[in-house]
C-alpha cells in the first residue's frame, strides 16, 4: 500500500512538474503605469508569419530574427503558416491579426469577445478557430515554450531592462488621464521585436474595464538587441494609441450625427486612404485623436517642440480639420469646471464639423503644401559647399556688441582661408541686395545680428531662442552654439550653412571641433557637443529624426 501511495505521489508530482514546465514565462516590466511586455502570442505569430513568407519583418540586423528563422524552419510545413496566409488572403486588414492574437490565451486557445468584423474578414468563426488550433499545434510540435522560456530568456530580460531605464522619466499617463478626466484599467505596451509592418492600438474590454494595448515595432538596435526609446515617434504612438481607448467609445455614440458631414471626406480622401482610413467615421476619430495628442504633447514638452514636430507632421499628413478641432479643445481645457471629462464635452466637440466652410478647406489645403518640403530632394551637410569663388561667406553687421562682432569677423576671415581664399566674404546688407541663387552660402552671426539670417531662419526645422534650442528635443541653455545646414532659399540645389549662437561672443573657434559639420545640426556649448543629428523626410516634411 505504501509503495502504491508513493508511486501515486510521484506520478502527481511528475505531472505538475511537466505541466509547469510547459507554462510560458511572463516577461514584463511596469514603468510609470505602463506594462511593457514581450508577448508569446506576438512572438509566435511573427515566427509563423516568417515561415509563411511575410515580407514585413524588421529591417534591423538582429541575431534574434535569424534565430527565429533557423530554429523553426523545419516546422514550416505544419498547418499554421499556410492557414495564416489563407486567412489573410480572405480579407484580414492590417490590424486584424493583432486583435486576433490578443484574444488568444497563453495556451493559444481562442477566447470570447473577438470583434465580429475581424472574424468576418478572416473567413468566419470556423476559419478563425481553426487558425487558433493551428497556432497551438505549431507551438507544441516546435517546442516554442523551450525557445521562449529558456533559449531567449537572457535576451528578453536584457531588452526589458533597457526599456525600464529608457522610459523611467516618461510620465505621459498622468497627462492622458488628466486630459480625458478618467482612468483606464490598464496600459500595455507590447514590444514587437521582429515586427516591421506597423504599430497598433487595440482596446480589449474586460469585466474590470478597458485594457489598452499599443503594439510597437522598432527598427533600431544596439549590438544584437533591438532598442526602444521614448523618441518623438514612440511617444506619439503611445499617446495616439492610448487616446483611441478614450476617444473612440465616446465618439462612436454620435455616428448618426457625424454622418451629416460625410462630404468633408472628399477633399482629403486620397491622403486618408493612403494611410488606410477609408471612411468618414474613422477619419473623424483620427482627426480628434491627433489634435488631442498635440495638446498633450505641448503640456509635456512645450509649445515650440510640439509645433516643430507633432503638429507639423499632423498637418503634412493632411488632417486639415485639426485646427478647428484644436480651437474647440482649447475651450474644453479652459472650462473644465463645466466639462469634468472628455465624455461630457464630446457632443459639443463633434459640432465643429458643421462649421467647416469651403474657404476653410482651401486655406488648410494650402497650409499642407506650405509645410511640406516637396521640392527638396537632399539636405547637404555643413561641409558640403564649394570651396571656390562661387561661394559666399555672409557676415553679420548688426550685433549689439561691436567689439565681439569684429572678433567674429576676424575669425571668419581665418576660417575662410582654411578652405580657400577665393571664397568671397560679404556683409548681410550686401547679401540682401544680391542674386545668390547660383551660390552656396555660409552665414555667420546671431539671428538678430545678421539680417540675412533673420530673414531666412524660419525655413530651417531648428528653433533657437535666448533660453533653448529645439531640434527633436529641447536643449536648454543661454550660451549655446548651433551649426546647421539647409538648402539655399533661392535654389534647392545649392547649400546654406549657418554658424550661429545665442551670443555673438560664442561664434568663434569652430575649427577646433572635428565633428561640427558631420551632421545636419550640431548644438554645443563652448564647442562641447550636446545634441547632434540629421534631418529626415516624413510625409514630405524634412525635420530632425523622430526615431
Amino acid at each position: 500500500m505504501k509503495i502504491l501511495i508513493k508511486a501515486t505521489i510521484l506520478f502527481i508530482f511528475s505531472f505538475f512538474t511537466i505541466a509547469n514546465a510547459t507554462e510560458l514565462k511572463s516577461y514584463q516590466e511596469k514603468v510609470n503605469g505602463i506594462t511593457f511586455t514581450i508577448d508569446p502570442r506576438i512572438e509566435l505569430y511573427n515566427i509563423i508569419a516568417m515561415q509563411a513568407g511575410h515580407p514585413g519583418m524588421t529591417a534591423s540586423n538582429i541575431k534574434y530574427k535569424q534565430d527565429c528563422l533557423e530554429y523553426f524552419s523545419k516546422y514550416k510545413n505544419l498547418e499554421a503558416p499556410n492557414l495564416l496566409y489563407e486567412t489573410v488572403q480572405k480579407g484580414w486588414s492590417l490590424d486584424d491579426p493583432m486583435s486576433f492574437l490578443l484574444y488568444l490565451d497563453n495556451n493559444f486557445n481562442l477566447k470570447k469577445g473577438l470583434n465580429s468584423e475581424t472574424i468576418k474578414r478572416g473567413g468566419g468563426i470556423e476559419q478563425i478557430t481553426k487558425l487558433a488550433k493551428s497556432f497551438k499545434e505549431f507551438a507544441e510540435k516546435s517546442e516554442f515554450t523551450t525557445f521562449f522560456n529558456e533559449i531567449q530568456k537572457d535576451s528578453y530580460s536584457q531588452i526589458l531592462n533597457n526599456v525600464k531605464y529608457n522610459f523611467k522619466d516618461f510620465l505621459g499617463l498622468e497627462y492622458l488621464e488628466n486630459y480625458y478626466g478618467e482612468k483606464i484599467n490598464s496600459y500595455n505596451l507590447i514590444l514587437n521585436i521582429n515586427g516591421g509592418y506597423g504599430n497598433f492600438g487595440i482596446n480589449v474590454s474586460t469585466k474590470e474595464g478597458a485594457d489598452l494595448y499599443a503594439i510597437v515595432e522598432t527598427n533600431t538596435h544596439s549590438g544584437n538587441l533591438p532598442t526602444y526609446y521614448p523618441t518623438i515617434s514612440v511617444i506619439d504612438l503611445l499617446l495616439h494609441e492610448f487616446s483611441h481607448g478614450f476617444v473612440n467609445p465616446k465618439i462612436d455614440k454620435y455616428e448618426k450625427d457625424l454622418s451629416k458631414s460625410e462630404n468633408l471626406l472628399a477633399p482629403i480622401a486620397e491622403s486618408m486612404q493612403q494611410q488606410a482610413y477609408w471612411d468618414w467615421q474613422v477619419t473623424v476619430k483620427e482627426h480628434i485623436v491627433r489634435a488631442i495628442v498635440t495638446r498633450i504633447a505641448a503640456q509635456i514638452y512645450g509649445k515650440h517642440l510640439m509645433e516643430n514636430t507633432y503638429y507639423k507632421l499632423m498637418i503634412a499628413q493632411r488632417f486639415i480639420y485639426a485646427d478647428a478641432i484644436i480651437e474647440r479643445l482649447k475651450f474644453y481645457e479652459d472650462n473644465r469646471d463645466i466639462y469634468e471629462n472628455f465624455n461630457e464635452f464630446a457632443p459639443e466637440l463633434i459640432k465643429v464639423f458643421d462649421t467647416i466652410s469651403d474657404d476653410y478647406i482651401t486655406e488648410k489645403q494650402n497650409k499642407v503644401e506650405s509645410i511640406r518640403n516637396t521640392n527638396i530632394e537632399k539636405i547637404p551637410k555643413p561641409y558640403e559647399f564649394a570651396k571656390d569663388s562661387t561661394t559666399y561667406f555672409i557676415l553679420s553687421t548688426h550685433e549689439n556688441n561691436k567689439e565681439q562682432e569684429k572678433q567674429m569677423q576676424d575669425f571668419v576671415s581665418k576660417y575662410r582661408d582654411m578652405f580657400s581664399k577665393e571664397i568671397k566674404i560679404i556683409t548681410d546688407n550686401e547679401a540682401l541686395k544680391m542674386d545668390l541663387s547660383n551660390s552656396d552660402i555660409v552665414i555667420f552671426g546671431t539671428i538678430n545680428g545678421n539680417l540675412f539670417l533673420k530673414k531666412h531662419i524660419n525655413i530651417i526645422p531648428i528653433k533657437i531662442t535666448d533660453s533653448y534650442i529645439i531640434s527633436n528635443k529641447t536643449v536648454n541653455g543661454t550660451d549655446l552654439q548651433l551649426v546647421t545646414s539647409w538648402v539655399n532659399p533661392y535654389n534647392n540645389k545649392k547649400a546654406m550653412i549657418i554658424y550661429t549662437a545665442q551670443k555673438i561672443e560664442s561664434i568663434k573657434n569652430f575649427y577646433f571641433s572635428s565633428n561640427k559639420d558631420q551632421y545636419h545640426y550640431w548644438i554645443a556649448e563652448n564647442l562641447i557637443p550636446i545634441d547632434t543629428g540629421n534631418y529626415e523626410k516624413y510625409s514630405r516634411v524634412w525635420m530632425p529624426s523622430i526615431f
